[in-house]
């Protein structure tokens, strides 16, 4: 296996072992915040006990990822354009992924009652973290060719959840380390997964900076390559017909994003508010959930590179919104919407998984319930970003691979405002978590099936 890189077409450098596993470690460096942050311990801190109630954390949480995905729309693809036309991408992720460090440290200072600090940080964390993504999407083609893109895709998602477990494993440790008893601050165990993601990010970003080899400069200047850059997305958005396909694509998959993201983003505080589940025991509800994808999103990967991008989306879509849509139809007193939860039932084990949910803290039968669609939906969540990332680089144009990962993002955040401020809305207005967390499934239904619209086929460039 080469160690070395080599110079491939389309202005692309093949990086050699150590280049792709540097590639591949950099999400698990990045992992924790967007699970540990974005979806499971700060996000439920935040709600519940910084705004201080569960629905209005749920509207205030909603509201707040909305304005951050605002910002992420108008950036994303000017980003995307201009990393193409000046080269390398390598020095835009550093620049994002250092600017979110302060964003996240400032996590630690988010007291109960800190609304605007936690809210601010959140912002800008999400908006940086976002951003260096668009830079690390770009460089996959340098990181695989058409023969394993869908492996290299799935084996960094399942580094992803690997880094998450792990660091979710720290944390979940550091009451019976005694750390906590040194600090004696209110809620330092739900605070520290700011400065605890930051260590995570810096440590494990290292490869990447030391053996992943970049493209080469154009050399134009950043203000030249802005201005190149913008005047030919100006020209993508003007031809879109020639670019029908990687177009319908993006909106599609921007669709059913928008639903994964608005899942990630309000299940914990969902969950905490539903079952009245501590953020200890959402650690744990996480920790188990995030195993599974460390083996299925690599698995996912190989299937890509068998049956495709488009065939592995739309089965693991599938999946994931049956999963959502159990979970939906789970609460304390009914299961699967119909089925009254008795007193007798109440304390029974699941057939088959029960008693091993039991011994985690999962006692009750509906929190058994809850939980198995969680391990059902979670099984597949790795596949479907895997594969979707996978299909921008294998219907794009190669010369224009860094904007459509921009636009990517785009479309992914366009949107990505919609699903949590009528998840906001409509939870605000009935003052129901469970409604407010069922609008999701129109988002994710509506992908479904406009995948159907998309064919799996590499465009040209348009005629200059």
């Amino acid at each position: 296996m080469s160690v070395s890189p080599v110079q491939v077409s389309h202005g692309e450098v093949r990086n050699g072992f150590l280049g792709r596993m540097g590639w591949v470690l950099y999400q698990l460096a990045a992992s924790p915040y967007f699970v540990i942050i974005n979806i499971f311990v700060f996000a439920s801190y935040f709600q519940k006990h910084v705004v201080g109630e569960s629905v209005e954390g749920q509207v205030v949480w909603g509201y707040t990822q909305a304005v951050a995905g605002l910002v992420i729309a108008f950036g994303s693809p000017i980003l995307g354009a201009l990393a193409d036309a000046y080269g390398p991408r390598k020095p835009g992720l550093i620049i994002f992924s250092m600017a979110a460090v302060p964003a996240m440290l400032a996590l630690w200072f988010v007291t109960p009652g800190h609304l605007q600090l936690g809210v601010a940080a959140i912002i800008v964390a999400a908006v940086t973290m976002e951003f260096a993504a668009v830079y690390h999407n770009a460089m996959l083609p340098s990181v695989a060719d058409t023969r394993n893109v869908g492996f290299m895709s799935g084996l960094a998602y399942s580094f992803d959840y690997v880094g998450s477990v792990s660091l979710f494993m720290v944390w979940l440790a550091l009451p019976t380390l005694g750390i906590l008893s040194m600090i004696d601050q209110p809620f330092a165990h739900e605070r520290l997964s700011g400065p605890l993601s930051v260590l995570w990010l810096i440590l494990f970003s290292i490869p990447f900076v030391l053996f992943t080899v970049d493209r080469p400069p154009s050399g134009l200047s950043v203000i030249g390559a802005v201005g190149k850059g913008l005047a030919q997305l100006g020209r993508t958005i003007t031809q879109v017909a020639h670019y029908r396909n990687v177009a319908t694509y993006l909106v599609v998959r921007a669709i059913y994003a928008d639903g994964m993201s608005a899942v990630f983003t309000f299940l914990a505080g969902y969950l905490s508010g539903i079952f009245g589940w501590s953020t200890s025991k959402i650690g744990i509800f996480a920790l188990v959930v995030l195993t599974v994808p460390i083996f299925t999103s690599i698995i996912g990967g190989w299937v890509d590179d068998l049956i495709g991008a488009r065939r592995t989306v739309q089965i693991g879509l599938f999946m994931f919104t049956l999963a959502v849509l159990g979970s939906v139809s789970t609460t304390p007193d009914e299961y699967l919407f119909f089925f009254v939860v008795t007193d007798e039932l109440r304390n029974q084990n699941l057939p088959y998984v029960g008693a091993l949910f039991s011994s985690l803290g999962f006692t009750q039968f509906p929190e058994q319930i809850s939980l198995a669609f969680s391990l059902l939906g979670g099984a597949f969540v790795g596949p479907v970003l895997a594969s979707s990332r996978t299909m921008v680089a294998r219907i794009s144009p190669h010369e224009m691979i860094s904007e459509v990962y921009g636009l990517y993002t785009l479309t992914g955040k366009a949107t990505a405002f919609a699903a949590p401020f009528f998840v906001a809305l409509v939870t605000s207005a009935t003052q129901s978590q469970r409604a407010g967390f069922a609008v999701i499934l129109v988002f994710l239904v509506a992908g479904l099936l406009g995948l159907f619209w998309v064919r799996e086929e590499r465009a040209g460039l348009a005629p200059q």
